[in-house]
């Protein structure tokens, strides 16, 4: 069941009370349909307070009043840790018809059982598979898969930003991810993956508006699986159906890398539902520890797969974990807890050192042994 927090709204002004609270700037944007230019704007802000909060850790359901430009009093389904005290529209453009709005929101943390979540957890896109191509006939839809990986990509970083997300050349199956191959990714730096297939692009009924008579419904579906490679199991895996108007007959309807595809009313459809793929990718990784293997043990330190990128600091804490295989059967391992405590000592974009920080020795440690990170106390 969602929690629920009110919007406390004053324009251009700054709230302070007892409690620490961070002000998080964001951009959202929306498209003017039929005219509406009240109801994208209104989008628009949805779309930035939902940025702004879900890189703060919290995830909004929607919004709903605003007037003269602000957010009203309201309330707001919240799924994660940290409250919306205040919002601030600090612009807003206009550009063909796409509005453009950018606001700063106060958001105050809540204490949250949830640990890990200011980590990114590298994730491999899969290209989006393309099955239902006997339907894509209709509009020539035959990249869809492709166009449909570059959008839902550009929203795993909007709408996801736990997930450091790099993008596969070529589509993956579950079927694919077994052992050792999983091993192999995951010892390159991933730790999960995320595949995808469109499974219909069908066409329905023609509408029953009689100014919508060259109309017909046109079906969307996608199944997604977001696997991990490291527990070898599957997290989250879902299809995500929609569907709307399509002129079946024109024939020069816009191909799926357009701008104009995305904003007819099927390609908006999509659109959400991609944005809904990442949303829940963000809501199954945040929670999740961040982790990497031991690439190098030299003079008495560890080298880690992990960096800056990753939101690794210098200070932070790691936790130790022996990895055993069973001999006969690789793929199953057993993690033991080592009491040695590491410290992030030196790091750069894609690695990091670290010591003891008691000054144990570390000839025990092994390339391969896993490491899971936790932020420090201190910094």
């Amino acid at each position: 069941m969602k929690n629920h927090v009110m919007f406390s709204v004053l324009a251009w002004t700054l709230f302070s009370t007892g409690l620490s609270a961070d002000w998080y700037e964001a951009t959202g944007q929306a498209i003017v349909e039929q005219g509406n230019t009240e109801a994208a704007r209104q989008a628009a802000i949805d779309d930035a307070v939902k940025r702004a909060a879900l890189f703060a850790g919290a995830s909004l359901s929607s919004t709903q009043q605003m007037l003269n430009g602000v957010l009203q009093t309201e309330q707001l389904g919240v799924v994660s840790n940290g409250e919306i005290k205040q919002l601030q529209l600090l612009s807003e453009s206009r550009s063909g018809n796409v509005i453009s709005v950018s606001i700063r929101v106060d958001i105050e943390p809540q204490l949250s059982g949830c640990v890990g979540n200011t980590y990114r957890k590298p994730l491999l896109l899969g290209e989006v598979q393309l099955r239902a191509r006997q339907d894509a006939i209709y509009g020539r839809l035959f990249e869809l898969g492709i166009d449909a990986t570059t959008q839902l990509e550009r929203h795993l970083r909007d709408y996801s930003p736990t997930a450091l997300v790099t993008r596969f050349s070529h589509s993956i199956t579950p079927q694919q991810l077994v052992y050792p191959d999983t091993d192999r990714l995951f010892n390159d730096g991933h730790r999960y993956v995320l595949s995808a297939a469109i499974n219909d692009l069908s066409l329905g009924q023609t509408t029953s508006r009689f100014w919508q008579q060259d109309q017909k419904e046109r079906f969307f579906a996608i199944e997604i699986t977001l696997y991990d490679l490291f527990e070898q199991s599957t997290v989250h895996q879902q299809e995500y159906r929609t569907s709307a108007s399509w002129p079946y007959k024109s024939n020069n309807t816009p191909l799926s890398h357009s701008q104009a595809f995305w904003q007819m009313p099927y390609g908006q459809k999509i659109d959400q539902v991609l944005q809904a793929v990442a949303e829940d990718v963000q809501q199954q990784l945040q929670c999740e520890p961040l982790l990497s293997t031991v690439v190098q043990v030299k003079n008495n330190q560890i080298t880690l797969a992990l960096g800056e990128m990753h939101g690794l600091q210098q200070g932070d804490e790691l936790q130790l974990f022996q990895l055993q295989r069973n001999p006969g059967s690789p793929q199953i391992k057993r993690l033991l807890q080592s009491p040695v405590k590491l410290q992030v000592t030196n790091l750069n974009d894609r690695n990091a050192q670290a010591v003891s920080t008691e000054q144990q020795l570390l000839q025990h440690i092994q390339p391969g042994d896993v490491v899971s990170v936790r932020k420090s106390s201190g910094y």
